[in-house]
């Protein structure tokens, strides 16, 4: 099945009515904040993440589906509403701030005044030296934290039972998710959910970074034969990475080291000879290329809601249904990666499974300062920060990161943070197997538009217009609804990450 990013398949037609072109349009809107590279704030390719998936139907029946779930939304709206005036009065037709959110501008003046504002700012701060974490406290790291200045200070703690309250704050806190989600979710492995889950799991599509935008299908394969690969590279060793662990070589250890040779190793030992006799005939690495091309292939996202037989309640249900939530948007996210600096626009909760998983997060109302004219994230050509900011040498090149707060620490399973929309975090994890669940939080229409951290918040009126609030709910309603009413997915944040 091709992919539908390469086309447009909804044109608006003059029989259609208002609301069947609205929908046609609205399955256009982009879900996500992106830069604005060329300077002409122009409309991004149509469609690149509707996205063909396993699901037993065509891609032309499936986006006809969209369509009839957007009406059953869009007929089911308060006619005397504010939605539904807006959907209304909206021409159907993409537009800069209708079908895309605000975009970031990127130029070069832009982004030398900007950091020149960064540098200015994290030198006129107060200390905060006052809040960094004991050292003892920090775990296995924290001795190297001791000398520098860019440390963790000490996170809050707060009860499940305040996530709601905290996500309408802006608030960076941990909390205990056993108490959230039960005891029976942690340290689950993805063998075991594919056991859970028996002959279905040989159709619950897992995606890879490229998802189905890789050719040949290769950024896609399914739950039995993803748990296949863990279960052999497991039992081989051959699934450890521990250049991601935090402060990397200086922690290094005796284990690390024999991982980093078992992971090296093939299976037989003919192909270990054949391996071998090609590298020293190329005079290329073939074995490390190997094990990096295993670290790709572990790298997957599947949404929990094609995974129904976890042991977890309804994630809504234990945050206590605050009354400015829609619904949680959860995945499994999988696999080994090392740091990468980036903003998310919905609220999140980032909660260990299974495996180490480090996680740093920083303070919500720093984001438009410390992204200093740069892009969302390290995949951009403009980053917004270093790659790693525990080295020793990182105070040196980028000091400027000793101006702003920040937390750390080992996210444990039945662990989890939350971090507000638009706060910059990272994650790193070093086994091949581990298993974070990312829970996005999705507000009803305009739920977070007035609450006290809309200034920073990607669901408040500087990140959205008007017409786009309205549109992108309509667009997420209809993607909820197709897959509550119809089982059908296929709609993206990126490449990989399925809303349903």
């Amino acid at each position: 099945m091709a992919s539908q990013g390469r086309r447009q398949l909804l044109h608006v037609q003059p029989g259609d009515d208002h609301i069947t072109a609205i929908c046609k349009v609205s399955m256009y809107t982009e879900m996500i904040t992106s830069s604005d590279l060329d300077g002409k704030n122009s409309l991004p390719m149509p469609g690149p993440f509707n996205l063909d998936t396993m699901d037993p139907v065509s891609t032309e029946d499936r986006v006809r589906a969209y369509v009839q779930a957007c009406r059953e939304v869009y007929e089911g709206l308060d006619k005397d509403g504010p939605q539904r005036r807006i959907l209304d009065g909206l021409v159907p037709e993409q537009k800069v701030n209708v079908t895309t959110p605000y975009r970031l501008p990127l130029s070069h003046d832009l982004i030398v005044g900007a950091r020149n504002h960064r540098n200015r700012v994290a030198s006129e701060r107060p200390g905060h030296a006052h809040r960094w974490k004991p050292l003892e406290e920090i775990g296995e790291h924290g001795r190297f934290y001791g000398r520098t200045k860019i440390r963790p200070v000490v996170e809050e703690v707060i009860d499940p039972s305040e996530i709601g309250e905290a996500v309408r704050q802006g608030k960076v806190a941990r909390f205990d998710a056993v108490k959230l989600l039960g005891k029976e979710i942690f340290n689950i492995t993805m063998p075991r959910v594919a056991e859970l889950h028996g002959e279905a799991a040989r159709a619950i599509p897992m995606y890879r970074q490229r998802g189905a935008t890789a050719p040949g299908r290769s950024g896609m394969e399914t739950l039995e034969t993803y748990a296949q690969k863990v279960r052999l590279w497991k039992k081989a060793n051959a699934i450890r990475f521990p250049e991601n662990k935090p402060w990397f070589p200086q922690s290094m250890t005796a284990q690390d080291v024999q991982d980093y040779k078992d992971a090296h190793k093939e299976p037989t030992w003919w192909l270990e000879a054949l391996v071998s006799t090609l590298s020293f005939i190329a005079g290329a690495p073939l074995k490390e290329w190997n094990r990096q091309a295993r670290s790709g292939v572990l790298q997957c996202a599947v949404n929990t809601r094609r995974l129904p037989n976890l042991p977890m309640p309804k994630i809504e249900d234990a945050l206590g249904n605050p009354d400015w939530l829609e619904r949680v948007w959860s995945m499994f996210w999988l696999g080994p990666i090392g740091d990468c600096w980036h903003y998310d626009d919905p609220d999140n909760l980032l909660i260990g499974i299974y495996g180490d998983i480090w996680v740093t997060v920083f303070e919500h109302a720093d984001r438009e300062v410390m992204r200093a004219g740069g892009d969302r994230g390290c995949w951009s050509l403009v980053p917004p920060m270093p790659k790693r900011i525990d080295q020793e040498h990182t105070e040196l090149t980028d000091g400027w990161l000793a101006g702003f707060p920040f937390i750390q620490f080992k996210l444990e399973p039945g662990m989890g943070v939350v971090v507000p929309s638009g706060t910059f975090h990272s994650l790193t994890m070093s086994d091949g197997d581990r298993i974070l669940l990312n829970s996005f939080m999705m507000p009803k229409y305009k739920g977070l538009w007035d609450a006290p951290a809309a200034k920073h918040s990607f669901y408040g009126p500087r990140w959205q217009s008007e017409e786009y609030a309205a549109m992108s709910h309509l667009k997420k309603s209809a993607i909820y609804r197709l897959w509550d009413t119809r089982k059908l997915g296929g709609y993206f944040e990126g490449a990989k990450l399925e809303m349903l």
